[in-house]
């Protein structure tokens, strides 16, 4: 929190680091819907930084940037106005797709270690099927901070 000044700050002067290094654990969020992002990013800011991208192309640059970061990737399913839907992404995020089949701008992605979380406001989608596609958890939007923190400590336990 940005402390109230009742004067203005002295020449130069920049707010504070409000990302990594405030001590939360970084979280990618790819989502076209404005709404489920700010629901989303209000539930999980006590414990994550969240960093959004909109559709497939900002998502790869976000990747590319913050790869190093980032404890999990939430993806929604269903990417309008992208090429890649929230599936193809993790699939190619995750090696299973031959680079033929990848756009130019979404390879030589950085290898991510992290869980990819897929996102959707449907019901319609499988665990199974998601896990089959590369995804570690299946979630309902709006994410819920206690949801993620499990999927989070699963994804750990199972890679001991």
């Amino acid at each position: 929190m940005i402390p109230r000044v009742s004067r203005p700050p002295a020449p130069g002067w920049t707010l504070p680091p409000t990302t990594e290094t405030d001590g939360r654990a970084l979280v990618l969020y790819v989502d076209v819907d404005d709404g489920s992002f700010r629901e989303t990013a209000e539930r999980l800011r006590a414990a994550y930084n969240v960093i959004r991208a909109q559709k497939d192309r900002e998502a790869c640059d976000a990747i590319r940037m913050y790869h190093q970061h980032l404890v999990a990737v939430l993806l929604d399913v269903d990417m309008p106005g992208s090429i890649l839907d929230g599936i193809l992404l993790t699939r190619i995020l995750r090696g299973r797709v031959p680079e033929m089949g990848v756009p130019p701008f979404a390879r030589n992605l950085p290898e991510l270690d992290v869980p990819i979380v897929l996102v959707t406001g449907s019901e319609s989608y499988a665990h199974e099927d998601m896990r089959r596609y590369g995804g570690d958890r299946l979630m309902q939007k709006p994410v819920e901070i206690h949801k993620l923190t499990l999927a989070l400590t699963d994804w750990h336990l199972a890679r001991r």
